[in-house]
C-alpha cells in the first residue's frame, strides 16, 4: 500500500529528510546533516525515519529507533537506500533501559561499539565492518535479514545472535563469547572459518577459500549446515551426521564474490536436497523467517519540494510513504 501524504510547511529546500518522534510530537529536518540534527535532539527511546538517500553518519549516542527506506535498490516498489556515509561509533550509557534499534539502512563503512552495547536490534540493513571499539561488550544482539559484507567482531562477554542474514568474516577470540546463526549464509575469512569458536550454527550454508582454515573448531556445534569450497572439511570435527560436507551447484548465482545485489537464493535442486532442521530449505530463505529485504515500517520514498514558495512564503511538499504489505 502506498499513501500520498500532501503538507505545506516553511522550510529550507531539500530532498533528504528526518523525522523526529518524541512522544507522539513529529519534528521534520531536511538536508545531508539532518540525522545528525534528529538524533542531537533525540531522547532514549525516540523514533527517527529517514527518506532515501545519502545522510552523513554521526556517533549514536542515545538509544533510538532509526528507520530508513531499505538497503537495497528496488525499482518496483520505487524504494532507493538510505545510506550513511562515514565512520562511526555505537556508545549508549551502559543504564539505559530502552534498546538501540536500527532497520533498512545500508552502510559501507566501518562500525565500532564502545562500552557495553545491550539488547540492539539491527533488522534489513547492509553493514560493511561492524567491530569493537573502546573497552567493548555486546550483549544479546541481534541481526535479522542484514548482509555484513567485510567483519563481524563478537567480543569478549558477548553473544550475538545472526538470523536468515549474509555474514562475512564472522569472528570472535574468547571461549565466553559466542554467535547464534540461524539459516544464515556464512563465507570465512581471514583465518577462515577457524574465527569463530563456541557458537552454534543451525540451517546454514557455509562458504569458503579453498583453505587450510576452513573448518569449524571443535567448541563450535552445527545442525542440518552444508559446506563448498572448504575443502571437504568444515565439519571434521562436529561429531553429529546431520551436516554435508563439499557439496557443489547450491547457488542460482553467488559464485563467491558478493555485490549488493546478490540474494543468495538456492538451486532448485539444492532446495530439495539440503533442508534444514524444520524441513525448510537451508540458507538465508528457509526456516520461518524468510529473507526479506524490505523494511516492516513504513519509509519515506520520495519527497519533492516546490521550486518556489507561495505568496504568503510557505513551501509546497509532496512526501510518498511506503507501507510493507
Amino acid at each position: 500500500m502506498v499513501a500520498g501524504i500532501i503538507a505545506t510547511m516553511s522550510f529550507a529546500q531539500s530532498s533528504l529528510l528526518a523525522t523526529l518522534n518524541h512522544e507522539g510530537t513529529v519534528t521534520t529536518y531536511y538536508g545531508a546533516q539532518a540525522f545528525s540534527t534528529a538524533l542531537n535532539a533525540a531522547a532514549h527511546g525516540d523514533v527517527i525515519t529517514l527518506s532515501s538517500g545519502n545522510f552523513i553518519a554521526t556517533n549514536i549516542t542515545k538509544a533510538v529507533t532509526i528507520r530508513g527506506a531499505g538497503m537495497m535498490m528496488d525499482a518496483d516498489k520505487g524504494i532507493s537506500p538510505t545510506t550513511f556515509s562515514g565512520d562511526f561509533t555505537i556508545n549508549i550509557p551502559t543504564d539505559t533501559q530502552e534498546k538501540l534499534t536500527m532497520e533498512g539502512i545500508y552502510h559501507n563503512h566501518t562500525i565500532s561499539v564502545s562500552g557495553t552495547l545491550q539488547n540492539a536490534m539491527f533488522l534489513k540493513s547492509r553493514f560493511k565492518a561492524f567491530t569493537d571499539g573502546s573497552n567493548c561488550v555486546m550483549k544479546n544482539l541481534s541481526f535479522i535479514h542484514c548482509m555484513v559484507n567485510d567483519e563481524l567482531y563478537c567480543p569478549s562477554n558477548s553473544s550475538i545472535s545472526c538470523i536468515n542474514c549474509f555474514i562475512e568474516g564472522p569472528r570472535n577470540s574468547s571461549t565466553n563469547s559466542a554467535f547464534e546463526f540461524q539459516n544464515c549464509v556464512i563465507k570465512s575469512h581471514g583465518y577462515g572459518m577457524t574465527s569463530t569458536i563456541s557458537s552454534s550454527f543451525t540451517n546454514c550454508v557455509l562458504y569458503g577459500r579453498n583453505s587450510s582454515f576452513d573448518y569449524l573448531q571443535s567448541s563450535n556445534v552445527a545442525y542440518n549446515c552444508i559446506s563448498l569450497n572448504c575443502n571437504g572439511n568444515a565439519f571434521r570435527n562436529i561429531p553429529n551426521s546431520t551436516n554435508k560436507n563439499n557439496v557443489t551447484d547450491v547457488f542460482v548465482s553467488y559464485t563467491g564474490n558478493t555485490d549488493d545485489s546478490e540474494l543468495f537464493e538456492l538451486t532448485e535442486t539444492a532446495k530439495t536436497n539440503y533442508k534444514g532442521t524444520d524441513g525448510a530449505e537451508v540458507g538465508i530463505h528457509g526456516g520461518s523467517f524468510p529473507f526479506d529485504a524490505t523494511p516492516s515500517n513504513p519509509q519515506i520514498t520520495k519527497c519533492n519540494v516546490a521550486s518556489k514558495s507561495t505568496a504568503d512564503g510557505k513551501l509546497s511538499v509532496e512526501i510518498e510513504v511506503n507501507v510493507a504489505e
